[in-house]
């Protein structure tokens, strides 16, 4: 199996290009790297240089279209520039065909609010590659962007449903140090259900949240076979829920939280679900795997600067439970 992986390439922080061709490859999946830039660090670091690498992107699809290859997978991650956004577009187009998994991580923003690189003319790029899309995994922010839900209308929401704490505090270092997101224990970036400043919100129960996520969702979702994976939703009580959107059904995916953000996770998230998918998994189990894979490699983990990232490579015989790695 073949996967073509179109992010960064980082030095240090064990992010973007680093997990997906060392997950992938532990899976036994041929990683095709498409470098969109060369950093000497990822950019939760106070200091760190940047190579623009962006014609990599057109110049391998027009390449690569030469050589007649086929890819079994596509993932694509964070997109700084509309240029870079279309440039994915049209290699996910021209190398997308029924049997390739078309994997986005719609990387726009957290905790009610958009990053750097978040425009309405960006949005709409991002959503037109989400249309293609096999498997999507917004967080709630960007899953209600894509819905076409404004950032004021999102913090009226937020409110409404008790949503406080981890997730405003996240957004806040991740928004100044990372634009491409660090992600909490599980994978995941968090907000709380049910409590608005400490206390109890009486007029939402989780169930009643999860079951609003779940309609904005369904009217995001583009097409019947396409999955949705709507991460980093906090109860508030060391747990946080995946909502999984699949064909045939849907699921809550549970793991335990430490509240800390790492370097790196999101990207392992996503090259772990789609190997999992590429093996056959049903999309629940791709998840739980998923999720389980990145709590025991922050687990393992000896650095406390979690800029450098998370100790993945002593679990990757752990990954995708049994299957070639």
């Amino acid at each position: 199996m073949r996967v073509a992986a179109i992010n960064d390439l980082s030095g240090f922080g064990k992010c973007s290009l680093i997990a997906d061709i060392g997950v992938l490859s532990s899976m036994g999946i041929e990683v095709c790297p498409v470098p969109t830039a060369l950093f000497t660090a990822q950019t939760g670091f106070p200091s760190y240089y940047m190579h623009d690498a962006s014609d990599m992107i057109v110049n391998c699809r027009k390449e690569w279209k030469k050589m007649k290859v086929s890819f079994d997978g596509i993932i694509t991650g964070y997109m700084p520039s509309i240029k870079e956004a279309d440039e994915v577009f049209d290699f996910a187009n021209d190398f997308k065909n029924k049997d390739t998994v078309l994997l986005v991580d719609p990387v726009m923003g957290d905790g009610g609010k958009s990053y750097s690189n978040y425009s309405e003319v960006m949005l709409s790029r991002i959503k037109r590659l989400v249309e293609i899309a096999d498997i999507i995994t917004p967080n709630l922010t960007e899953l209600m962007f894509l819905a076409g839900i404004d950032e004021k209308e999102i913090s009226r929401k937020f409110e409404i449903w008790g949503m406080s704490g981890s997730s405003s505090a996240s957004v806040t270092e991740i928004d100044k140090h990372n634009d491409k997101g660090n992600y909490e224990m599980g994978g995941l970036p968090s907000v709380s259900v049910g409590k608005v400043n400490g206390n109890e919100a009486n007029e939402y129960d989780s169930s009643r949240v999860y079951d609003e996520i779940f309609d904005i969702a369904y009217k995001v979702r583009t097409h019947d076979k396409q999955t949705i994976v709507v991460t980093g939703i906090s109860e508030g009580n060391g747990k946080v829920s995946n909502l999984v959107i699949y064909p045939g059904g849907k699921e809550i995916v549970k793991s335990k939280s430490n509240g800390l953000s790492y370097s790196g996770t999101g990207d392992l998230f996503a090259a772990s679900l789609m190997g999992n998918v590429l093996y056959g998994r049903d999309m629940a189990g791709a998840v739980e795997n998923t999720v389980s894979f990145i709590g025991k490699a922050i687990a393992a983990t000896d650095s406390n600067d979690r800029n450098y990232g998370v100790d993945f490579e002593k679990v990757l015989q752990n990954n995708s439970g049994g299957e070639r790695l």
